[in-house]
């Protein structure tokens, strides 16, 4: 028995993960609209509610990753699983919404040509499937992927996620020691998640406790600064 697993969400999202997953215990391959994923672990499955909850975990840290990665504006999702009969017929299980594909613009590769004629192609998908090996391997990997799936964070969810990363490192110091952020990008985060007066009623704290930052960090760039640092932590490998 075969299992595959329809996935939904952006296609120029989708379609570049398919560079990512061409091989391995986990796949992505598009089939026409679809983009089907299978993996070994699924085919030792036989009933489709066990199927589809290791699919979900998957596709939910995966979705996660392409936040990061790839700055997904929405996430991906099980649509539908189909169970491959050996007479090559299909038995669809639990078939939600259908996928709504909208073409967006590529996301940008880089080609490098050494001076022996080698040609290296680096995409942005490229450590995904590193990634999503650890996010289905390490319970805490697997939580920050799935905190930053929530999509446009506030605060708050920044300052969550920045914990889950912080406890993963080692503490503040193990971030600063290893060069991910400096200091000062570190306390300016902090004093403005904290603060009324720069981030309102998404502040930390309902009060303002110490005087305002001069310097206050935007919630973009507090965005921009949780992504660097989550994928530094799990490109490092110390999760």
């Amino acid at each position: 028995m075969d299992w595959e697993v329809h996935v939904s969400g952006p296609q120029s999202i989708l379609d570049e993960l398919v560079y990512a997953f061409d091989d391995g215990d986990i796949t992505l391959t598009r089939v026409g609209d679809q983009f089907v994923l299978r993996s070994r672990t699924l085919q030792n499955l036989a009933d489709s509610a066990a199927v589809r909850s290791e699919a979900e975990r998957i596709v939910e840290a995966l979705s996660g990753i392409s936040r990061v990665l790839l700055q997904s504006d929405r996430p991906l999702n099980v649509a539908s699983l189909a169970e491959v009969r050996a007479d090559g017929t299909r038995n669809i299980f639990v078939q939600v919404e259908p996928a709504v594909l909208r073409v967006g613009a590529g996301l940008v590769s880089v080609v490098v040509t050494h001076s022996d004629g080698r040609i290296e192609e680096h995409r942005p998908s490229d450590p995904a499937p590193i990634w999503l090996g650890r996010a289905l391997s390490d319970a805490a990997t697997a939580r920050a992927l799935r905190l930053r799936d929530a999509g446009h964070l506030s605060w708050t969810d920044l300052y969550r996620l920045y914990e889950v990363i912080e406890a993963g490192a080692g503490g503040a110091d193990g971030i600063l020691a290893k060069d991910w952020i400096s200091r000062s990008q570190l306390r300016r985060f902090k004093h403005s998640a904290n603060s009324v007066s720069a981030a309102g009623d998404q502040a930390r704290h309902g009060v303002e406790t110490t005087q305002p930052p001069a310097d206050a960090m935007t919630l973009s760039e507090a965005r921009s600064l949780i992504d660097i640092l989550l994928g530094r932590w799990l490109g490092s490998g110390a999760v």
